[in-house]
């Protein structure tokens, strides 16, 4: 409403502006009458204006941010306006045949002028930061977020920084501060007054001083709608830990959007488990697997086996793989749906600690190919197990994911029976420990949101989330991995062990950021489109159902469902291969929910054929 004051005002500026520029080389000015009939016409003409303004969607945006396509909506409105107001003019002027009410050239130019007032009122942010974007560089003006100790020295210290800072004054993250000034300058708001701040004092950047990711988030939140750079100071642990060379702000990065526990290991009983050993890891070509690899390779094993069935991405790891520890890997080209192969490579390779993180894991894709999730997380799990067994392993350490738990997709049905071929084979005493290792998402992995997110952001949008209210647990690779190689070192057998992954994150809330911290505003410079959930999602991941049991790693919890006995996993085995061999999908899925979901109490013989599946849940 404030602006359509405002248009009017204007509106009436321009049209008498124009009256007076049509009578400019006239000795005698502008007729005394045309003024009365200009008041009589001015509240049609704003009213015009006004109306398609509404229609045009010119009222309602956040001019100080808005872009090309807005300045058309203003422009098309005006020149529609004017084209009305010019017939109105000539449509009495046929009617009443005479001249009037006011002059056409008045009307032509009232409307430019007041296209042009409109303009400048709306973009007077954009037009005046021209020099903030494309001038001279010079110190940043910034505001400190914090009123602590870092604050004040980094303050102090800002105008010979490595990047010339202008501190223009502190942000208060308790409203209650008493205090008004530090280090020489004024604490000049709250933080909850951030947005408020930043374009009244003209601010280049905000630099987040204390509270670390947690406090970068609540400042990245409030200004997702704000055209500010956003910068955090790095924790006196990183600088003193040696992970960072610099004290100066540095720029937001995607792991700081994730409200996850900092990981610290325990490397010696690593080294205990890894040193000097026969180990190998299925699985090498994937994000976590290479990663496995990649921290091993460390821990300096007498020959460490990638292995994998993509070519192509045991080629692109080994790159990752050079110069890490006192050798490279020994490649293994090998899929382990292939029984004898596998068996042959274990005979050849003869490994004493085996990683399994081989695993088909796209949930909508393997919703409508369930029995080739079986194929390869079920069958090919077994595989590699029987031919550890055969060459006497020690330890057999399976990735498992959150989807696992109560699973309501083909994916994570597959996983959950992989845990449980774990639980029953370390019931069986055979000399080795077999354990799983259970966790949300990894940040970087192929086909994950992140980077499917940043594609799509470098592609000029738009960003597809399939509902903004969708959680997920989210994690870097190589912190999820440090804590597999910590929990690998703790087994006794029969763990399903279970990572801290901190809090779980909002899909919306981390397209939002992700779109903040590429430079773009949500919503005007790129689109977000709601796609709806695909088959096998679902809103919330949890990681698990029982009660975690502590460890000696306070972010590594074991968690023990129940599962069924050896003879039930093997039946349910055979009965999955049969069914996966003759492609009987439907059949698949339904012994898939039947033993993934059932609550087991012990060695039960269930013939899970015979079982009803409510299938509609899955689709």
């Amino acid at each position: 409403m404030s602006f359509a004051i405002i248009d009017a005002f204007l509106i009436s500026l321009a049209y008498l502006a124009a009256l007076e520029l049509r009578y400019l080389d006239q000795a005698g000015g502008v007729p005394s009458g045309l003024f009365g009939s200009l008041f009589t016409f001015l509240p049609i003409a704003i009213a015009v204006h006004i109306f398609f303004n509404i229609v045009f969607g010119s009222y309602g945006h956040v001019w100080e941010y808005a872009s090309i396509a807005e300045a058309k909506l203003v422009a098309v409105s005006t020149v529609i306006a004017t084209s009305v107001n010019l017939t109105l003019v000539m449509a009495y002027r046929a009617l009443f045949d005479q001249i009037g009410p006011v002059p056409l050239g008045t009307v032509i130019w009232g409307g430019l002028l007041a296209l042009f007032g409109m303009g400048l009122v709306r973009f007077r942010s954009r037009l005046f930061s021209f020099r903030r974007e494309y001038g001279e560089e010079g110190p940043q003006r910034s505001l400190i977020i914090g009123t602590g100790r870092s604050a004040a020295d980094f303050a102090r210290y800002a105008a010979h920084a490595a990047q010339p800072t202008e501190v223009v004054g502190f942000v208060s993250v308790n409203a209650g501060a008493g205090f008004k000034r530090l280090a020489g300058l004024p604490v000049v708001g709250p933080l909850n007054e951030l947005p408020e701040l930043i374009e009244h004092h003209r601010i280049d950047q905000v630099i987040v001083s204390e509270g670390g990711a947690r406090l970068a988030r609540q400042v990245l939140d409030q200004c997702l709608w704000v055209d500010v750079a956003l910068r955090i100071m790095p924790d006196i642990d990183t600088v003193l830990a040696g992970e960072s060379t610099s004290t100066d702000p540095r720029d937001l990065e995607i792991t700081d959007l994730l409200p996850r526990p900092t990981v610290s290991t325990d490397l010696d009983p690593v080294a205990e488990l890894i040193r000097g050993k026969q180990v190998l890891v299925t699985g090498a070509g994937g994000s976590i697997g290479s990663e496995i690899v990649r921290q091993l390779l460390m821990f300096d094993p007498e020959t460490l086996y990638a292995v994998d069935r993509d070519e192509s991405a045991l080629h692109e790891s080994m790159l990752m793989w050079t110069g890490v520890g006192l050798a490279s890997p020994k490649t293994v080209l090998c899929d382990i749906r292939d029984r004898d192969r596998v068996r042959r490579v274990f005979e050849e390779c003869r490994p004493q600690v085996v990683f399994h993180a081989a695993a088909l894991k796209h949930v909508p894709i393997l919703q409508h190919y369930p029995e080739e999730a079986v194929k390869t997380n079920i069958l090919g799990t077994v595989n590699v197990m029987d031919a550890g067994r055969d060459v006497a392993i020690e330890r057999f350490i399976n990735i498992s994911t959150d989807k696992a738990v109560a699973p309501s997709s083909v994916m994570g049905a597959t996983k959950r029976i992989a845990e449980m071929l774990m639980q029953s084979a370390n019931t069986r005493g055979d000399g080795a420990l077999y354990s799983s290792v259970r966790f949300g998402n990894v940040l970087g992995s192929r086909g994950s949101v992140v980077p499917t997110f940043i594609r799509q952001i470098q592609n000029g949008g738009p960003v597809t989330i399939t509902d903004p209210d969708m959680t997920r647990y989210f994690m870097t690779v190589d912190e999820a991995v440090q804590l597999v190689l910590q929990a690998s070192a703790m087994a006794q057998g029969g763990e399903i062990f279970v990572l801290d992954m901190g809090e779980p994150v909002r899909i919306g809330d981390l397209a939002h950021r992700m779109i903040r911290l590429a430079g773009l505003v949500p919503g005007r410079d790129i689109e977000l489109k709601v796609t709806g959930r695909r088959p096998g999602e679902k809103m919330q991941e949890i990681l698990s159902w029982e009660p975690l049991q502590f460890t000696e790693h306070p972010k590594v919890g074991v968690a023990r469902p129940g599962f069924p006995g050896p003879v039930t996993v093997l039946d349910t085995v055979d009965l999955l291969k049969d069914l996966a061999g003759d492609g009987d999908s439907s059949a698949v899925t339904r012994v898939l929910r039947n033993m993934a979901c059932k609550t087991w109490k012990g060695d039960e013989v269930v013939d899970l054929r015979s079982l009803e599946g409510d299938l509609a849940s899955w689709n």
